[in-house]
């Protein structure tokens, strides 16, 4: 695929434009504000499994949850301790409710004082802006809204992403790999189906790879927390792999 091909880009947002610090076990942004909202709400309810969740629990619960988000998390956890009889996810259910609230009243503030970009994700969009996509540019997020707000604010890249391009977890009916949210941020570009394979689609997590691949999109992979030979090994592969932004746009424009 080259630039001259392009005719959109979609991205998610954690380690992807997002630094989520993935590196250092329990030094996710993510990992910490959940594992606080764990361990807040165990100690409210002397519930010893919440209470005493590790960092490898933690982790394990994102990163082997069915779908991409804090609620499949959140719910993974219920279920692998014992805490739930059902690997269903019930969101009337409460202490699966207190956890994500605390988890997300936690994580806005660690968003506004650590969020950090991906290295040059944000001259890389701007560079795809100036180059023809101005206003073909979405997000396919399994964050919530509010986040990708303070985020995309905090970078300065708000304008070039409107709105009614920003799919967020609340955008959805399914959470990725369900293709929805990446259906739905292609929708938004107001383009046609025959423009699908030629929409870059940049992602960093396998879920969320399965998620675009299967909305039809040009998969565009960076390796912030997988590995490139792991992504490569995937039943369901990217189109393209890199480990940063300028090689993407060397690999795209050809320099």
């Amino acid at each position: 695929m080259k630039m001259a091909d392009v005719r959109g880009a979609i991205f998610d947002v954690d380690d992807t434009l997002l630094d989520n610090k993935p590196g250092v076990l329990g030094q996710g942004l993510h990992e910490r504000s959940r594992l606080a909202a764990f361990h807040a709400v165990g100690n409210k309810y002397d519930i010893t499994q919440l209470r005493n969740i590790t960092l490898e629990q933690n982790l394990d619960a994102f990163l082997s949850a069915p779908v991409h988000s804090l609620p499949g998390a959140v719910w993974n956890y219920l279920w692998k301790s014992g805490l739930v009889d059902s690997e269903v996810v019930n969101p009337e259910h409460q202490l699966f409710c207190e956890i994500v609230a605390m988890k997300n009243e936690l994580h806005a503030d660690i968003l506004r004082s650590e969020g950090e970009e991906v290295p040059g994700s944000t001259d890389f969009v701007r560079l795809l802006a100036a180059n023809g996509l101005m206003g073909r540019l979405a997000i396919a997020s399994s964050a919530i809204r509010r986040d990708i707000d303070i985020y995309l604010q905090k970078v300065g890249l708000a304008e070039l992403f409107p709105g009614r391009h920003i799919m967020s977890l609340e955008s959805a009916t399914h959470t990725k790999p369900h293709p929805e949210l990446f259906d739905r941020a292609f929708l938004s570009l107001g383009l046609g189906e025959v423009d699908r394979p030629y929409v870059l689609a940049f992602e960093d997590d396998p879920r969320g790879i399965m998620s675009a691949k299967a909305a039809g999109l040009y998969v565009c992979a960076i390796t912030t927390r997988y590995s490139a030979d792991e992504l490569q090994s995937l039943e369901v592969a990217p189109d393209l792999i890199a480990g940063a932004y300028d090689e993407f746009a060397r690999q795209l424009y050809g320099g």
